[in-house]
């Protein structure tokens, strides 16, 4: 009896402890996570006759270049494109729309054979008082591989660059200056003898602010909040010590819209609240 009396008493302490906090955690984002893709047909699996939609290939001199849209993307379809000569560059694009004032990130993933990419984001709008804004971001990456002086006058050890088999991410991010309402995206080679693929595009909103608040339950307080991206250990936001203040609210600005946030909220009886954002799962322990 005595034996049975202590494990009664040590699962109940064990429950006390393990008692969910009755604190509310609420978090925000401006724009709310996740932002939405603009880019149209952005995996490539869209299109017909041969011709995948929203996409486009232009150049100078068409007779420089091979294009397609082909199997043996990441995951179906994707672009293609070999260049000749380096005469001259040619790019498969779209036109993204764009919030002005707002910054953009434009992501995916490429694979190169030989030659040069340059991935880039880019328009030009004349204003009616005769000024100009502009946006010309790039991303760059060449390779030596199958360079024509190979392997006679160059060695085998100079002919470096990304694996052809392998797919490589690539992103860039762009202010959009008022009243900029669209944006060009280009992919393809640029100015070298080459060929290149690309796979699931990304367009959209590059930063959120997030609006995090937190009410500490009946006979609660608040010991410290800490937001972190998920997967990271340094938080970018810590509050510093509360000292069991009942309530706490901040904004965290200009943060990535590509990822998840974590809140964690300690309690001055030691117990911690976490949550997620934009997925929510709230721990104690």
């Amino acid at each position: 009896m005595v034996m049975l009396r202590r494990f009664l008493i040590f699962i109940a302490a064990m429950l006390m402890s393990a008692a969910v906090s009755a604190a509310e955690i609420r978090v925000e984002g401006d724009p709310p996570l996740p932002v939405p893709n603009v880019a149209r047909n952005p995996g490539m699996e869209e299109g017909k006759d041969g011709q995948p939609a929203h996409w486009r290939f232009t150049t100078a001199t068409p007779e420089n270049f091979e294009q397609g849209w082909v199997d043996g993307g990441r995951s179906g379809k994707c672009l293609w494109v070999k260049a000749k000569t380096g005469k001259m560059s040619g790019y498969w694009g779209q036109g993204i729309p764009v919030e002005p004032g707002k910054t953009y990130l434009f992501k995916g993933y490429f694979r190169l054979a030989g030659g040069k990419i340059l991935c880039y984001a880019h328009s030009s709008l004349r204003l009616s008082d005769g000024r100009s804004v502009a946006v010309d971001q790039r991303y760059y990456r060449g390779s030596l591989r199958g360079h024509w002086l190979s392997p006679v006058f160059l060695p085998p050890e100079a002919l470096a660059g990304p694996d052809p088999q392998q797919w490589y991410p690539f992103e860039i991010k762009a202010a959009i200056p008022p009243p900029m309402k669209a944006i060009g995206l280009s992919l393809g080679i640029y100015f070298t003898p080459g060929e290149a693929w690309f796979d699931d595009i990304w367009a959209g909103l590059a930063e959120t602010d997030l609006r995090v608040s937190v009410k500490a339950g009946p006979g609660e307080g608040l010991e410290r909040v800490t937001v972190r991206r998920a997967g990271e250990a340094k938080p970018v936001f810590d509050s510093g010590p509360l000292r069991g203040a009942p309530t706490f609210e901040t904004t965290v600005k200009a943060q990535p819209t590509d990822a998840e946030y974590e809140v964690e909220v300690a309690l001055a009886d030691g117990k911690i609240l976490r949550q997620r954002y934009p997925a929510t799962a709230e721990k104690a322990k």
